[in-house]
């Protein structure tokens, strides 16, 4: 038989698919997704419980001793606190055979019978991807006993354990999700079960992907009578056993004719609409369908499949659909798919994704019999492998590159990258290790890509090619200027007595520079932060773009003009000899001065609070200083700027109020403030 059952969960319900002859099919609240499935399909089964069991049982025979290889898709999205058993092989209430997925998101083969785990165990699951998970089980006959049974498990074709386990005496059933109370997300599709009869999928079931085709239109025959639900007429029974999910009982075609040549043919989605590729590998086709009858004996209809309108026609056994209940395939367990074809029934071909286009399924009454046979929901289940993605072995890459053919795929070992760049074949990836950078620069070939140690920058710059680029550690800047080449980045160098100009295409990072005696100009395209300079005998202007923060400087006697963009807060100034002119955009605060003889006027936009003021040879200027007090000279300071005066200058010769000792004036006291 080989193909004994697969599922995609296409029906989009966690119990039209299954079903047990003791028991219950669902345990938990295990659900179904349309968000999350693998491509082709539309659905997968979603096990995520809080603290809880959540899984479907199926049963595929009545106990047979026998090897059977199971498949399933797992995707984990939320590793579980503790481990729990997600698939189990076994018989009704005994699963010896059991898939743990760890806590640590590793996956181990467990013995349910002696509850012990077994030797070995696979990689850590990445959250979030699809991982084929294959099962070998060899049963075996007698009493239940440990460490009979031959147990073994793949991921994605790798072997991850080869133990013995205790048997089961009679293969029947499986189940799927978490078997043992846990909190987690997980996914669960494409579920496959081999056994090793026949010629065809009689070991692992490897890569495959599950699509449903459904009745679209009417097909070579439409003999069936409408029962209930949808568009009356038997031309339009297809619309009555195409839906998703399966409503049983809402709408169903029936038959109680006698004879066995009423039949219902039905033309089915296209391939390309189904997500089917034109060149993917079609592995087999099934055909299933939920059933009922209006007899609990003597009820029988067979499956049929066609490959083209008025072809060949490939049947299966006679089926008993005796149940007044709507059950899957057939009307009581086990319920194993009753048709299964390898290849085109028209041709003897093997299936492709174009002949799919032109196949008829359908159901035909068998046995003569007067009991009403109904058919509520009826699919073609087409499983493919994409093209591209057949199940390869781990290859050994040797010193030479093997071209691989664009249909296959697989994953290699890391390789050495040799002195010489290697080209890979276009269809060829592998990883590389670190290669370390020569000093001559190499060319890589245009599909492959490396990671390049950093170089050491040596006295003469070394062109780097446009197609590899690597960072380049911090270079010392000679006394000569060296070119850079416009692609490269070099660290902060040190700035000469001479400019250098830099290159249009070139931005670097110049360290902190110190001022010299002369004023030299910055580049457009180069900017950097400078130290704060002192100020010099001579006045150096500032470059439009280029503003610093300079330190206290020591007035000369020779006043020095301020930029515009240039504001500081002058200290106190010791007066000297002759007057300094201050420039019109510096304020400074003047202390407490003592008055003498002659008057002095103060500038009109100053307030000011005067202390008396010890006089130095030259004056100070800075931003925010405060100097000490300084005393008066004999002689009068002009004052520049805008100043409004408080008296006239007095003099012997002057015609003005007189100070006498008793007059009041203008008095300036110690507590007097004055804005600065």
């Amino acid at each position: 038989m080989a193909r004994l059952w697969t599922c995609g969960f296409e029906l989009q319900s966690t119990s039209a698919e299954f079903g047990v002859n003791s028991g219950v099919i669902v345990t938990g609240s295990p659900g179904i997704s349309t968000a999350v499935h693998r491509a082709g399909g539309a659905a997968s089964l979603r096990i995520n419980p809080s603290a809880a069991t959540a899984f479907v049982e199926h049963q595929i025979t009545s106990g047979v001793v026998m090897r059977t290889t199971h498949r399933l898709y797992l995707r984990v999205d939320s590793l579980p606190a503790a481990a729990t058993n997600v698939y189990g092989i076994g018989a009704a209430n005994y699963f010896p055979a059991l898939l743990r997925l760890q806590a640590d998101g590793t996956l181990v083969l467990r013995d349910g019978f002696t509850e012990t785990t077994l030797t070995g165990t696979s990689a850590a699951l990445q959250l979030g991807r699809w991982y084929r998970v294959e099962l070998d089980y060899n049963d075996v006959a007698g009493t239940l006993t440990s460490g009979v049974a031959a147990f073994k498990g793949y991921l994605d074709g790798v072997q991850f354990a080869d133990v013995m386990c205790s048997n089961i005496a009679g293969f029947s059933r499986i189940r799927i999700g978490a078997q043992l109370a846990a909190t987690t997300d997980l996914y669960i599709d494409d579920v496959a079960i081999n056994d090793t009869s026949g010629s065809t999928q009689n070991g692992l079931p490897g890569a495959g992907n599950v699509v449903h085709l459904r009745p679209t239109a009417a097909g070579d025959a439409n003999d069936w009578a409408t029962a209930v639900g949808g568009a009356a007429g038997a031309a339009n029974n297809w619309g009555r056993v195409a839906e998703v999910p399966p409503d049983d009982a809402t709408s169903y075609n029936q038959t109680s004719a006698t004879g066995t040549t009423t039949v219902d043919d039905f033309n089915v989605t296209d391939a390309a609409a189904a997500g089917i590729g034109a060149y993917d590998s079609v592995t087999l086709v099934q055909v299933g369908g939920r059933v009922a009858s209006n007899a609990a004996t003597a009820a029988s209809i067979v499956y049929r499949l066609k490959g083209l309108a008025s072809g060949t026609v490939q049947e299966s056994t006679s089926v008993t659909v005796a149940n007044t209940s709507w059950s899957v395939h057939v009307g009581a367990s086990p319920r194993p798919y009753r048709l299964t074809a390898y290849t085109n029934p028209q041709s003897g071909a093997a299936w492709t994704p174009a002949a799919l286009d032109g196949i008829q399924i359908g159901y035909r009454s068998d046995v003569s019999q007067t009991t009403v046979r109904r058919v509520s929901t009826l699919w073609a289940l087409v499983e493919v492998v994409p093209a591209g993605s057949a199940s390869l072995t781990v290859a050994s890459e040797t010193d030479a590159g093997q071209a691989l053919t664009w249909r296959r795929a697989r994953p290699l070992g890391s390789a050495t990258e040799a002195d010489t760049a290697q080209e890979a074949g276009r269809r060829k990836a592998r990883a590389c290790q670190l290669a370390n950078a020569t000093e001559t620069a190499q060319p890589l070939a245009g599909r492959k890509r490396q990671a390049l140690g950093n170089a050491a920058e040596s006295a003469a710059a070394r062109t780097v090619e446009a197609v590899r680029a690597r960072p380049l550690p911090m270079a010392e800047e000679t006394a000569t200027a060296v070119p850079l080449v416009p692609v490269t980045g070099l660290g902060a160098a040190e700035e000469t007595d001479a400019a250098r100009s830099m290159g249009r295409a070139k931005t670097t990072t110049q360290g902190v520079a110190g001022a010299v005696e002369e004023a030299r100009p910055l580049g457009r395209a180069r900017a950097r932060g400078l130290t704060v300079a002192v100020e010099t005998t001579s006045v150096r202007p500032l470059m439009g773009g280029r503003s610093r923060a300079l330190p206290l400087a020591e007035e000369t006697l020779v006043v020095r003009l301020l930029g515009r963009s240039r504001a500081q807060q002058l200290p106190t100034a010791i007066e000297i000899c002759e007057a300094l002119a201050v420039a019109g955009g510096a304020l400074v605060a003047v202390d407490r001065s003592v008055e003498v003889d002659t008057a002095r006027p103060l500038p009109g936009r100053k307030r000011r609070s005067l202390i008396a003021a010890a006089e130095v040879t030259r004056a100070l200027i800075g931003p925010r200083v405060r100097l000490v007090q300084a005393t008066d000279r004999a002689e009068a300071l002009a004052l520049v700027g805008r100043r409004q005066q408080p008296a006239d200058r007095l003099d012997a010769s002057t015609a003005g109020p007189a100070l006498t000792p008793s007059t009041s004036g203008p008095v300036l006291e110690a507590t007097t403030t004055g804005g600065g």
